[in-house]
C-alpha cells in the first residue's frame, strides 16, 4: 500500500480493502458527482420532504484539494452568493457528502426527534447544514478524507496523518478567492476528532475550532476502553459506514496483533497541551464514545479562550438545535469575522444536569453556568460498599464480600444503593476503588455504572430527546426503545484487571491513567485493588431518590446501534467475580457533589 506513513517504530500498518461506494448496504444511494459550479436557488430542495433553501447558494462540486504527497482529495463547497469574501467552516470525515453515506436516522427510534425537514440534505453526516450557515455568511466545505469515497489514496484511521492532511486542507481552502483567509472546523464525532488532530499541527489559517464531541485517544476512548477490545463496534464502523476505492488501515487487525498500548496506538493520541487557539468544545453524557476524550482534550489545552458546554440530549439533535446554532455563530462571528459581540463573557463551562423523569415531570437543568470544569469547590464524597447492599459514608468494620456471575448477560450484577436525604447534584467524574478476586480465571473484565432510582425504587432512564419532539402518547421511558442514541442510563467505567497498572505522572486523584502497556495477570483467588474512572455525569437527585452502583461482567447500557451490532459478550470473563469490602478492604465509589448556583 502507499502512503506517507507505512509504520511506527518497526510496526507495519496492515491494510484491507475498503468497501466500495457502490455497495449500498445501509447506505443512501451513491451517484458519481461531476465537477462544476452552479447556483442552487432559494426554494430549491435536495429531495422531497427536505428543508428548502431560504437563500441562493453557490455550489462548487468536486473541488480537488492537493495534499503534500501528491494525493488529491475531494470536497464540495457551499457558499453565499456574494462578492464579499467569507470565512470557511470545514466538515471533514470519511462518511460521504452530497447525500451519500450511512442511513443513520432511519435506524434510530423516532429519528431522534429530527424529521427530514429539519435539515436540507446538503449536510455531511454529523456536520453543519449549508442551508443554515450560508445565509449567516459562511462557506461550508464538506471534505471526503484521503482514501474515502472518490478521494485518492488509502484510508488512514485516525493518527498523525489525519493532522497533516487537515493542515493541507485548511491552508488550501484559506487561499481560495472566495475565502477571507479565516478557517474553522465543525461537527460531531469523527468531525470533532479531526479538529483536534488538525489543530495540533497548527495551520496558520485555522483561527478556532468547535470540536463538538470527539475522542482524543482512540485506544482508551473508543476501541479498547479499560483495556477491553471493542471488536463489534469497530467492525460496524469500518465496514458498514465507510466507503472508498482503495485500501484502509486495518485497525481491528492491529488490535488483534497489538492489544497492548504501543507506538502504533500512541500515534492515535492527540496531545492538546500545546493548543492556544480559541476552542468551543461540547461534552456529552449520552455518547458511549466521546464522553471522556472531549473533556481530556479541552482540559489539557493551553488556550486561554476556551469554553465547554454539556448538553442534556444527543450530539446530532444538539447540532441542529436552533438556539445552539445561534450560539455557535456568535463564537464563529467573534473569531472568524472579528465581530466584537461579547462572546468572551460566555461562562467558561455550561453544564446541563439531568433529572430523568417522564413527559409530565421537571426536565433537565439546562446550561448551568460555572467558572471552570471540573467545577471548582466540588466535594468528593466517598461512599463505602456495605454487606447490606447499601452505600455509606463510613466503612463497615468487619470484612465481607459479594459475588456475581461474570460471563452471562442474564447474570444479576452486584448492587449497592444510597438513598439521598436531601437534594443533591453529582456533576463530573466519579471513581470506583474496588478490591476484587476471581477463583475461576487469572483476569477479570470489570464494568461499573451509576444509575438513578426513583423514590419507589424504579431504575430510571433519561430520554435524550425533549418530550415535545416525540409523538403524542410517548410519555415515559417505557415508551421509548432501548438504544444508547436515544436513552441514557448513567455513567460507566471499564477495566481489565491485568491492565490495572497506572502511570503516576499522568494520573490524578479522580482520573487514574492506565498505561495499558503490559499485562499483570491475577492469580486465581488473589485479591487486587482496581481503580476505575467513570465518564462524566451530571445528575440531580431529590430527597428520597437513590443512587444505584452496579458492578458486573458486561456493560450496563445498550449500544448506539443495537440493530447493527451483535449482542454478545466481548470479554474474557469466566466464572464468578467477588467484591471484597469492610475491614482492610476499603471498596468505595467516589462521587463529585456540586452546589448548584441559584437560577
Amino acid at each position: 500500500m502507499t502512503g506517507p506513513k507505512l509504520g511506527f517504530g518497526g510496526l507495519p500498518i496492515s491494510w484491507v480493502p475498503t468497501v466500495r461506494p457502490e455497495d449500498g448496504t445501509n447506505m443512501n444511494p451513491y451517484k458519481k458527482q461531476t465537477p462544476g459550479t452552479k447556483k442552487l436557488p432559494a426554494g430549491w430542495t435536495f429531495a422531497e420532504g427536505r428543508r428548502p433553501l431560504r437563500e441562493d447558494i453557490t455550489f462548487d462540486e468536486v473541488v480537488e484539494i492537493p495534499l503534500r504527497d501528491g494525493v488529491k482529495i475531494h470536497c464540495d463547497v457551499f457558499r453565499p452568493v456574494t462578492d464579499i469574501k467569507v470565512p470557511a467552516i470545514l466538515a471533514v470525515s470519511p462518511y460521504g457528502k452530497n447525500g451519500h453515506g450511512f442511513r443513520i436516522f432511519d435506524n434510530i427510534p423516532f429519528r431522534l426527534g429530527l424529521p427530514e425537514s429539519a435539515t436540507s440534505g446538503l449536510e455531511k453526516f454529523e456536520g453543519p447544514d449549508p442551508a443554515e450557515w450560508c445565509p449567516r455568511g459562511y462557506a461550508i466545505v464538506n471534505v471526503d478524507i484521503r482514501g474515502s469515497w472518490d478521494s485518492e489514496g488509502d484510508l488512514y484511521i485516525e493518527g498523525s496523518q489525519f493532522g497533516m492532511d487537515g493542515y493541507d486542507t485548511v491552508e488550501f481552502i484559506a487561499l481560495q478567492p472566495w475565502c477571507n483567509g479565516a478557517v474553522s472546523m465543525c461537527g460531531n464525532s469523527w468531525l470533532a476528532t479531526e479538529q483536534w488532530a488538525t489543530a495540533i499541527e497548527k495551520p496558520p489559517a485555522l483561527k478556532c475550532i468547535a470540536p463538538w464531541e470527539g475522542f482524543t485517544d482512540m485506544y482508551r476512548d473508543l476501541i479498547c476502553r479499560g483495556g477491553v477490545p471493542k471488536a463489534n463496534f469497530t467492525s460496524f464502523i469500518f465496514n458498514k459506514t465507510i466507503r472508498g476505492r482503495n485500501s484502509r488501515e486495518d485497525v481491528s487487525g492491529a488490535l488483534d496483533k497489538w492489544p497492548l498500548f504501543n507506538e502504533y496506538w500512541e500515534d492515535k493520541v492527540y496531545d492538546t497541551s500545546d493548543l492556544t487557539l480559541p476552542i468551543y468544545a461540547l461534552g456529552s453524557y449520552s455518547s458511549g464514545n466521546h464522553g471522556s476524550g472531549t473533556v481530556r482534550g479541552w482540559n489539557r489545552a493551553a488556550s486561554k479562550d476556551k469554553w465547554i458546554r454539556f448538553h442534556p440530549t444527543q450530539e446530532w439533535f444538539d447540532l441542529y438545535t436552533p438556539r445552539y446554532i445561534d450560539d455557535l455563530q456568535r463564537f464563529f462571528d467573534r473569531y472568524l469575522k472579528g465581530i466584537d459581540n461579547g462572546w468572551e463573557k460566555t461562562p467558561k463551562a455550561r453544564v446541563s444536569i439531568l433529572t430523568y423523569g417522564n413527559r409530565f415531570e421537571p426536565g433537565p437543568k439546562w446550561d448551568v453556568a460555572f467558572s471552570d470544569y471540573p467545577i471548582p469547590d466540588t466535594k468528593y464524597s466517598k461512599l463505602y460498599l456495605q454487606g447490606s447492599g447499601k452505600l455509606a459514608t463510613t466503612p463497615q468494620a468487619n470484612e465481607g464480600s459479594t459475588s456475581h456471575q461474570s460471563d452471562s448477560y442474564q447474570a444479576k450484577p452486584s448492587e449497592f444503593v444510597l438513598t439521598f436525604d436531601k437534594a443533591t447534584s453529582i456533576v463530573g467524574h466519579s471513581k470506583a476503588e474496588l478490591w476484587m478476586s476471581c477463583k475461576d480465571k487469572d483476569d477479570m473484565d470489570v464494568y461499573v455504572s451509576i444509575r438513578k432510582l426513583s423514590k419507589s425504587g424504579e431504575v430510571l432512564e433519561h430520554v435524550n430527546v425533549p418530550w415535545e419532539k416525540l409523538p403524542e402518547g410517548v410519555n415515559t421511558q417505557h415508551d421509548v426503545p432501548m438504544a444508547q442514541t436515544i436513552k441514557y442510563t448513567g455513567p460507566t467505567g471499564i477495566l481489565r484487571a491485568s491492565h490495572r497498572a497506572q502511570d503516576p505522572q499522568r494520573s490524578t486523584p479522580m482520573l487514574p491513567y492506565h498505561s495499558h502497556d503490559k499485562e499483570d495477570k491475577v492469580p486465581p483467588g488473589d485479591v487486587v485493588k482496581l481503580e476505575i474512572s467513570l465518564w462524566p455525569m451530571g445528575i440531580h437527585f431529590e430527597a428520597g431518590e437513590g443512587l444505584l452502583f452496579r458492578v458486573q461482567g458486561f456493560v450496563d447500557t445498550s449500544s448506539d446501534f443495537p440493530s447493527h451490532i451483535d449482542k454478545k459478550l466481548e470479554n474474557l470473563n469466566e466464572g464468578q467475580h467477588t467484591i471484597h469490602f469492610g475491614g482492610k478492604y476499603d471498596s468505595t465509589i467516589i462521587v463529585p457533589v456540586v452546589a448548584l448556583p441559584a437560577q
